[in-house]
């Protein structure tokens, strides 16, 4: 044989792996021959980066989420609803029929969970309209109180030069604001060269005011559009685009340009002066102003000089600061309860709240939404069941390239191998498999063609895949 014939039987070794027969001898192994049926039997090589024994990430995910969820607390958790439909989404992609009685029981959780969220949210504005409905009152005495405390403890003189002082401040304002609006019609004239209609414009400018406890206002409100000014917990709107549309196309732009400038200082201004009523609020939206100030100073001078020939007593106010200090207290009581968060909102994750839902549970009317989910998790026989049709799963789903048959006499080929190190298991159905451990350095090594109990590196199990298999999935389940 010369080099390059030699050279070509090498190659060709090497391209073709091991795609020859290969015979098992069951007798060697001690199985009986009653075990081995008619039917054909599977092989699967494993290899370092593919084998039946690594527990899916998917599994492993599974049983992670489903103790996950029956630990989480239904009450705190916000997104426990989420949860459950997530987890009812990985046993769904199990696509085993096992998996049935898992869906079903989340699914009855998730309706729990709702009408049991249904009684909490009823519960919660009860409680926080008792709470609110307590702590106005305390507001309301408490700011009544400093406002008398106030009254007789400012000297009179010292009132008038509030007054004063306001009056001035509110003179300001007039002419700041009057100002603005004549900038605002010259700087218009400069444009537009039409006084009717640079009136119109002036007089049609309209606001809208909508409460906002959220960082962000939306940029429309209806035909109106968003007003960026200095007002907190509120979205101001104006009908700029109405404005707008009432000039030319061509100077459209500047006029776009002249209003962002003015109008939002004209808001502030006014709101300063006089605030805003809101016509769909049916109230004074901004608590403090200058005229509504002025009103109040008065009062409190007025109010002042009739005290002032009651001429109250020393134990009076004294009497009076003690009642203060005794409202401040129980106010205190109630906005530091276990119950209330920082913004003296109803907290239902707190231990406090949950047993304002104790007459709830004793009655039925509250569930736990998970206890049902929870003993499928820990029935080991369902586990069982669940555990061999996953392993079932597994196997069915090992890579094709890596699996062979063997036929009822025994024979059978092995695929092409790369790899220099792999087992090849046989798999009997009833409850035996086994076992060859092939480990060479020699790339033209191969296995022996007549497997057998005398092979080095083999053994036999009395325990087929599919019961070593769901038995390390059950254990992964029972003991995580």
């Amino acid at each position: 044989m010369t080099i390059l014939s030699y050279f070509f039987i090498l190659l060709l070794s090497i391209l073709t792996g091991c795609d020859r027969e290969s015979y098992i001898d069951y007798s060697s192994f001690n199985i009986k021959p009653e075990i081995i049926s008619s039917q054909e039997h599977k092989g699967f090589i494993i290899t370092d980066t593919c084998s039946p024994f690594y527990t899916p990430i998917e599994f492993e995910n599974l049983e992670r989420t489903s103790k996950a969820l029956i630990n989480s607390n239904w009450l705190s958790n916000p997104h426990y609803l989420e949860d459950i439909n997530h987890l009812v989404y990985l046993f769904s992609n199990t696509n085993i029929k096992n998996s049935d009685i898992f869906i079903q029981t989340l699914n009855n959780s998730a309706l729990i969970y709702k009408k049991n969220m249904t009684e909490v949210n009823m519960l919660k504005r009860k409680i926080q309209t008792d709470i609110n409905y307590e702590l106005d009152y305390y507001q309301q005495a408490i700011a009544s109180l400093n406002t008398h405390l106030y009254i007789i403890q400012t000297h009179e003189q010292q009132q008038i030069e509030n007054i004063s002082i306001i009056k001035s401040n509110i003179r300001k304002k007039q002419q700041y604001y009057t100002k603005l609006r004549r900038s605002l019609r010259e700087n218009l004239q400069t444009i537009l060269h039409d006084n009717d209609l640079i009136f119109d414009i002036i007089s049609d400018i309209k606001f809208k005011y909508t409460e906002n406890n959220t960082l962000y206002c939306s940029k429309y409100l209806g035909a109106y559009q968003q007003l960026v000014s200095s007002s907190s917990h509120a979205c101001i709107y104006y009908n700029k685009e109405d404005l707008i549309a009432k000039v030319p196309t061509k100077h459209q732009q500047q006029i776009n340009v002249t209003l962002n400038k003015y109008i939002p200082k004209l808001w502030d201004t006014m709101v300063q002066l006089n605030g805003y009523f809101e016509s769909d609020y049916n109230k004074q939206v901004f608590e403090h102003y200058l005229q509504k100030d002025l009103i109040i100073a008065n009062n409190n001078l007025a109010i002042k000089r009739t005290l002032n020939h009651e001429q109250q007593s020393y134990h009076s106010i004294e009497k009076q600061l003690n009642r203060l200090k005794q409202l401040n207290q129980q106010m205190s009581t109630i906005m530091n309860s276990d119950l209330l968060d920082d913004n003296n909102k109803v907290n239902i994750s707190t231990s406090e709240f949950y047993k304002e839902l104790s007459p709830l549970l004793i009655n039925g009317r509250i569930n736990d939404p998970i206890i049902n989910f929870s003993l499928l998790y820990n029935n080991k026989n369902l586990i069982k069941n669940f555990t061999h049709e996953y392993a079932t799963k597994i196997l069915n789903e090992y890579p094709k390239i890596l699996t062979f048959n063997i036929t009822s006499n025994g024979t059978f080929t092995l695929p092409k191998i790369r790899e220099h190190h792999y087992k090849i298991v046989i798999d009997i159905k009833d409850s035996y498999s086994i076992t060859y451990n092939y480990n060479s350095q020699n790339i033209l090594a191969s296995p022996p063609t007549k497997l057998t109990q005398k092979n080095p590196n083999t053994m036999s199990m009395e325990n087929n895949l599919n019961q070593i298999i769901s038995q390390q999935l059950f254990n992964k389940w029972a003991n995580s």
